[in-house]
């Protein structure tokens, strides 16, 4: 589930479904679940999920990146 923060938008077309569903998908085969509408979106901090297979974290990285973006806007209210 994907909810894109409005307030970032220069203007929000009458067309815009802010509630976008996909699926992480391991096996083809299966069957998924359907999407379901969320009225509310609460924040996770990632940093809390432990590794399933019970392995300890990382500490040192061998690479490390930078990353700069930046937002433009086009003119016609998209970003």
């Amino acid at each position: 589930m994907l909810t894109p923060v409005q307030d970032l938008f220069d203007t929000i077309p009458d067309t815009l479904n802010p509630n976008v569903t996909g699926w992480l998908v391991y096996d083809d085969a299966a069957s998924k679940t359907s999407a379901v509408l969320l009225d509310s979106f609460a924040p996770f901090d990632d940093f809390t999920l432990k590794p399933q297979d019970g392995m300890d974290i990382y500490d040192q990285v061998d690479y490390s990146f930078n990353l700069d973006l930046k937002m433009d806007n086009l003119g016609d209210g998209a970003n």
